[in-house]
């Protein structure tokens, strides 16, 4: 309890007479908080290494925060931190509507985790508290925007709204929402959209205080203007903290997985300011149905029952997804060297190695290590090797060692379908072909990287 009482004890100094120090506080403890996991996380060191999204983007919401408090500007003061309520829900339902798109991306098949933690309930934790930042850091960006008057005074012609384009704008958002599903491939990117036009109507016609499309018909797109712009800047942040990071996200765009940033396919950056005005009109739409407490005013009546009717369905939906995710988009764990083919667990570990520190340590000090040859220290290391890249993980490193890819150079080497077929015919697991093609691609990359590929290109996969 005392660190929520610290935290929260920040946001009551600022209304008192210190508000620069409650700032700069924030900002300052937030700071040392992404330093300080950054520097674990490039050191490899736990709990960081795997749990560096969460700790890096609680920081960066601090830091938010503390720029939001700074007295210089209009309406300084915390946004988060006032209201523990408003905090609250807009956490928990945050969690909720990332898992909604997750959901979307078993059909979509564009991205995919992996070296999440082994144990069940510290692997959902991380998740949860990853996905409870959505929501936050893209409406604390746009307010940390509005407080600093971007797009203020900026005009375009009024959007007369009617009721008949209200209802074509919803058709266009189900639409949207609807041909990804059908025909994934082509359609993906409309996701991405889909649900402002299909929910911003209800909210304009129950608050157009809370509507982008009454911010349209007044011709003021401010507001617009700034989910965009910090939409892209949330976006850079997101991709720049996945990108190092042991834990992480990958993606298969179709497609688009050559050309990158970061993680992320350089195209698909133009995906974050439209995404940030639909974290905008889906949390609108939670505080207008009376589930979600509002940053100001009273929360809208709604009945108890309701309440926990919605809190209840979020909790079985979100449970049922996180499950799901096992099997369709979580592609390995934490590996760990007693699942390493092959390897004397008990002695490297006595000797202080663990998978990853396997993989980057030189054969011979492998071999002295434990007393071993060094061609038996060659091949764990070589096997620590293979489990690390990009992702591939500890079981099925064990499976491409079944099927006699035992080094990153043989799987350099190997043929995408042809390993497919193998590793279906050995464990019967159908092995999503762009993980394959990640991996095959990485190995390449490694091999023709070394000084055996010096001069080369490695072929394409």
């Amino acid at each position: 309890m005392s660190g929520f009482q610290n935290v929260f004890g920040i946001a009551q100094v600022s209304e008192g007479a210190r508000p620069w120090a409650a700032a700069l506080g924030a900002v300052a403890l937030g700071g040392l908080a992404i330093v300080i996991a950054s520097v674990g996380m490039l050191r490899g060191q736990e709990p960081f290494a795997t749990w560096f999204y969460p700790f890096a983007w609680y920081g960066t919401l601090l830091v938010l925060e503390g720029a939001a408090a700074l007295p210089a500007g209009r309406g300084a003061g915390f946004i988060l931190l006032r209201r523990p309520a408003h905090l609250g829900t807009l956490l928990g339902w945050s969690a909720v509507t990332w898992l909604f798109f997750e959901l979307l991306n078993f059909r979509l098949r564009n991205w995919f985790y992996v070296f999440v933690p082994a144990d069940p309930l510290a692997r959902w934790a991380a998740i949860t508290l990853s996905f409870a930042t959505v929501l936050p850091a893209i409406l604390l960006a746009e307010a940390v925007l509005a407080r600093w008057t971007v797009g203020e005074g900026v005009r375009c012609p009024a959007l007369r709204i009617t009721p008949e384009r209200l209802r074509r704008v919803q058709w266009a958002g189900g639409l949207m929402l609807a041909l990804p599903l059908v025909w994934p491939r082509i359609f993906f990117p409309l996701v991405w959209g889909g649900a402002t036009l299909l929910l911003d109507p209800l909210n304009y016609r129950r608050d157009r205080g809370r509507s982008l499309l009454a911010d349209l018909e007044r011709g003021e797109p401010g507001r617009i203007l700034r989910l965009l712009l910090g939409g892209a800047l949330v976006g850079l942040l997101w991709e720049l903290y996945n990108t190092e990071a042991r834990g992480k996200w990958i993606y298969t765009v179709p497609g688009l997985e050559e050309l990158k940033l970061f993680e992320m396919p350089v195209l698909g950056f133009l995906g974050f300011p439209p995404f940030a005005l639909e974290c905008f009109a889906i949390w609108q739409a939670l505080v207008l149905g009376g589930v979600a407490v509002p940053r100001r005013g009273a929360p809208r009546p709604a009945r108890l029952s309701a309440r926990l009717g919605a809190v209840l369905a979020a909790a079985l939906f979100s449970a049922g997804v996180l499950r799901e995710m096992e099997q369709r988009t979580i592609a390995s764990y934490t590996p760990r060297l007693r699942e390493l083919p092959g390897v004397p667990s008990a002695e490297l570990s006595r000797a202080g190695y663990d998978v990853f520190g396997l993989a980057a340590a030189p054969r011979e000090e492998v071999a002295a290590a434990i007393a071993a040859g060094p061609g038996e220290a060659a091949r764990w290391v070589e096997s620590a090797r293979l489990a690390t890249l990009r992702g591939i993980g500890s079981r099925r490193a064990r499976e491409l060692a079944a099927v006699g890819i035992l080094s990153v150079a043989e799987l350099a080497a190997a043929d995408p379908d042809d390993l497919a077929l193998r590793l279906r015919r050995l464990s019967g697991d159908d092995v999503v072909a762009a993980r394959l093609r990640v991996w095959i691609r990485a190995a390449r990359q490694e091999a023709f990287s070394g000084p055996a590929g010096r001069g080369g290109k490695p072929p394409r996969p």
